[in-house]
């Protein structure tokens, strides 16, 4: 092989690497040198080859979490909860550093709320309940990009 095919066939791979096509539905974002840089929304973008890459594919369409039952037990007030939350990413960058762990992230979130409203919560029932639990878990979130989009925990008897 000669020189000039090598270097034919390294600048056809550079720019196979440089060419990030991102569907519907998911952003991307990118790391130079492993610091966020930007955010690749759907659409097909250029990166820098072996300076940037992509360190999260996020799905921007929304995610399900199963929230264990737990005990909640604070100043004179028992309850049991468990259920479902359903949340999505509205912001990639401010979401980026918890990538990798966001279903955790939102489930620890969501056990310190329940734990911080267990006093107020109790006196709830049903449809509040959850609305309330949904607008605690809005407040904690939104400034990580997240947003609870809909929330049904089941609130077992007082203990």
């Amino acid at each position: 092989m000669t020189l000039s095919m090598l270097l034919l066939i390294s600048a056809g791979v550079l720019l196979v690497l440089a060419i990030q096509r991102v569907p519907q539905g998911q952003a991307f974002t990118v790391h130079r040198f492993g610091e966020y840089r930007r955010t690749l929304n759907p659409g097909v973008h250029w990166i820098v080859p072996l300076v940037e890459s992509v360190a999260h594919r996020m799905s921007l369409t929304g995610r399900a979490v199963r929230f264990p039952t737990v005990q909640l037990s604070r100043e004179d007030t028992a309850l049991r909860v468990g259920g479902s939350l359903w949340y999505q990413v509205i912001d990639p960058a401010q979401a980026d550093p918890r990538a990798d762990h966001l279903d955790d992230f939102v489930l620890e979130s969501t056990h310190a709320a329940l734990d911080d409203l267990a006093p107020w919560l109790a006196s709830l029932e049903g449809l509040e309940f959850n609305a309330a639990v949904k607008t605690a878990m809005n407040q904690r979130l939104r400034p990580h990009g997240l947003l609870v989009t809909r929330c049904e925990l089941d609130r077992g008897a007082q203990v």
